[in-house]
């Protein structure tokens, strides 16, 4: 009997399971949903309001993943001062378990994680302004937080296993060969920019903590990568407002005054025309007439050169487009992947290489600094014309130093904002006399002040040392050519040299290590921004001066057949071509140190001289369509303007690249409207800057330095200052400009 009572027994809890798990099984949504049957998806949801399982489900997996975010932060190393820190960003996830409104908000604004990382997009900044201006920052100071900058680098800890892969983009091979792989664009994959919202306590490295906290728990996290997170930049804090300084102050002040002096200045003289000019305080008034100063940006100087304006001008807005397309490369991009395919193309491969264009400027400014002083019939006084020489340059470029300075960092805000303060307003403040000094290029130049000023120390010295070669030159001839020789090699050579030594590529090219980080690259510091490496174009450039005067000075070679000058011209512009194109070809090429010296010994002259029979071709024969383009009227103001856009372009770039709150997607559309608008602004600023300082310093020098008129019919003002007759005639912002005194005239070799 108890036999038969235990089998009952057996039979009835079999029973009992059986039955309980196939109603658990049947209860179970996954089981009974076929694929794609959308009638069975809606019976199964109105049959499932009872239970709410996959409510049940996003819930729990929320605060899974919160559990362990909490879990991990508990158990990271903190120390006694960073307690606050973790105390509050505790308290920061318990709410946000709560669903609190702060603590909601706070959370928004950080990206969950990185995305886009495959595809180019390095920085991940969340909502900045989210960060920032929560309503309650005022009224609730313990809630305040602060945004920081992460910078993360992944490495991969499996490289003992790592097998060489021909494809990273293998579909079906690890992601890790992508992190690790390196565009010819050379844009790495494995680095990352993390913007974070944490409490306002937090110090650099608890936010740190939190950030490898947020990666491990990423899709990143899955990997078992290694990361490097540092923060550089100081956190900007909600309740931290940037105050006027004596700077800011200081440039208003001055901004103001020459701008009054400059207006009632134009007015006294315009209402008192009939006065004696030659007294000296009509002249100086005159000085600061803007009427004048104005119309002497209008002026042709020598139409035998016209086509130097157009050349001027356009070589500019290739300058300012190139700079526009690698500094915003250089920032938040969204398509980063896309930009590094199209460095192949023909645009990509212009921009890559567009560095060499600027050698255009050095040898046009020994064109016109031969013309000057060979057609000068008696030497001036080189200390005076050096004075002059100095002053032209530096009026605009201490303006622009200045704006760093003191305006720049009031024009805007945004999560790498203090990177462009970083970047620009640090380093003039510490090197803004090394600048004015024309020594930037030499002395610290890690530190150089606006990347792009190199180019003027480097202009500064040529017209120096130049006008030094010529004076010996007309003492001693022998000995003049002897040097000239020498140094027109040297400047040529040393390039290459200095490549072979130092094993260094053949050209600075514009690829992401350097439009991100254009003080870092060695080469930038030992041949790109150096004079003794880029002089060559300017003696090129001199050479051609010489040999334009002899010719249109000869009966037989004033004029080269119209056929002639066709082929020449068509040529240059092959010759240019082709070095432009070659260059970026070495990013594709295994390094071979001899070919990458020759080729930067020879890359720059070639350009130069192909440039310079270009101009021979225009000034001496006629090319159609060509010269009538380049020489259009209203590249002339637009020239002489350049000098100033081009000090400004990059500053006005750099505030737009910095104050984005998101990656940009690229596109040439985009990129040739900004430079359009950056053009405008530029120009915009160069006209102010020329009527209120630029025209009125430099016409007060000249009335320190020359003597004053004996008698009221010999007019001296302003630029009413009677010349010679003579083709080298050029006005105030032309290329040859009046000397020192009234019957000789100096060159502006300036842009």
């Amino acid at each position: 009997m108890k036999q038969v009572l235990k089998v009952i027994i057996v039979v009835f809890v079999i029973d009992t399971i059986k039955c309980h798990v196939t109603s658990s099984t049947k209860s179970d949504s996954t089981t009974i949903l076929p694929e794609n049957q959308p009638n069975n998806v809606s019976e199964i949801k109105i049959s499932e309001k009872k239970t709410q399982i996959p409510k049940t489900v996003s819930v729990n997996e929320t605060r899974i993943y919160l559990d362990n975010v909490l879990f991990t932060l508990k158990n990271q190393n903190w120390t006694e001062e960073e307690l606050p820190c973790l105390n509050k960003t505790l308290r920061l996830l318990h709410d946000l378990q709560n669903f609190t409104l702060w603590a909601v908000w706070d959370w928004d604004s950080i990206a969950s994680q990185p995305q886009g990382l495959l595809y180019g997009s390095r920085y991940h900044l969340g909502n900045y302004d989210e960060c920032m201006n929560a309503p309650w920052y005022k009224k609730e100071p313990d809630l305040r937080t602060q945004y920081c900058l992460a910078d993360i680098e992944l490495e991969r800890t499996d490289k003992s296993v790592k097998k060489r892969i021909s494809d990273p983009f293998d579909p079906y091979q690890s992601a890790l060969n992508v992190l690790e792989y390196q565009s010819d664009f050379l844009r790495p994959y494995n680095k990352l920019t993390w913007g974070v919202c944490a409490p306002a306590v937090c110090l650099p490295r608890s936010v740190e903590r939190l950030t490898r906290v947020l990666l491990i728990h990423s899709h990143l996290g899955t990997a078992g990568l290694r990361a490097h997170i540092s923060i550089k930049e100081k956190c900007q804090k909600v309740n931290e407002t940037m105050e006027y300084d004596g700077l800011f102050y200081g440039f208003m002040g001055m901004a103001v005054i020459l701008c009054s002096v400059t207006l009632i200045c134009t007015i006294i003289r315009h209402q008192t025309e009939n006065c004696d000019k030659n007294k000296l305080g009509n002249r100086i008034i005159a000085a600061f007439d803007m009427k004048v100063n104005a119309k002497n940006l209008l002026k042709v100087s020598d139409e035998s050169l016209d086509v130097l304006y157009g050349i001027k001008f356009l070589t500019m807005c290739i300058i300012v487009s190139a700079h526009q397309f690698g500094i915003f490369n250089g920032g938040p991009v969204s398509n980063g992947f896309k930009v590094d395919e199209e460095t192949t193309t023909i645009a990509g491969m212009i921009m890559l290489h567009e560095d060499v264009v600027v050698d255009s400027y050095f040898a046009l400014s020994g064109l016109l600094t031969a013309m000057f002083l060979i057609k000068t019939k008696r030497l001036p006084n080189i200390f005076l014309l050096f004075l002059r020489r100095y002053v032209r340059l530096i009026v605009a470029y201490a303006i622009v130093i200045f704006y760093i300075c003191a305006i720049f960092p009031y024009t805007g805000s945004g999560p790498l904002w203090y990177r462009a303060i970083a970047g620009d307003t640090e380093q003039c403040r510490k090197n803004w006399w090394i600048s004015l000094l024309m020594l930037s290029n030499y002395i610290d130049s890690e530190n150089i002040c606006l990347v792009i000023s190199w180019y003027i120390p480097c202009d500064f010295h040529f017209f120096v040392i130049t006008v030094l070669l010529y004076v010996l030159y007309k003492k001693q001839p022998s000995i003049g050519k002897l040097f000239f020789i020498i140094i027109a090699i040297a400047s040529i050579v040393t390039p290459g040299v200095i490549n072979y030594l130092y094993n260094l590529p053949a050209i600075q090219l514009f690829t992401y290590d350097f439009i991100s980080n254009p003080r870092g690259p060695l080469q930038f510091h030992m041949t790109y921004i150096k004079s003794h490496t880029r002089y060559a174009a300017y003696l090129i450039g001199f050479l051609a001066g010489y040999l334009h005067i002899y010719c249109s000075s000869s009966n037989n070679y004033s004029k080269i057949p119209r056929q002639w000058s066709i082929l020449g011209a068509y040529f240059s512009i092959l010759i240019m071509g082709v070095v432009m194109f070659t260059g970026p070809l070495f990013l594709w090429r295994s390094y071979d140190v001899l070919e990458s010296a020759i080729y930067a010994a020879i890359n720059r002259p070639a350009w130069a001289a192909s440039l310079m029979l270009f101009v021979m071709c225009c000034s001496l024969g006629h090319v159609p369509i060509l010269k009538s383009f380049l020489s259009w009227y209203p590249w002339v103001p637009l020239s002489r303007l350049s000098y100033g856009l081009y000090l400004i372009h990059t500053v006005f770039i750099s505030r737009n690249v910095y104050v984005t709150r998101n990656p940009q997607h690229h596109d040439y559309m985009n990129i040739i409207t900004s430079t359009l608008g950056i053009i405008c602004e530029g120009c915009i600023f160069a006209l102010i800057t020329w009527l209120v300082a630029e025209a009125p310093i430099n016409n007060l020098l000249v009335i320190c330095l020359t003597p004053r008129p004996k008698s009221s019919g010999e007019t001296e003002t302003n630029q009413e200052v009677q010349r010679p007759t003579s083709s080298a005639n050029y006005t105030n912002n032309g290329y040859l400009q009046e000397n020192l005194q009234p019957s000789v005239q100096i060159i502006s070799s300036k842009i």
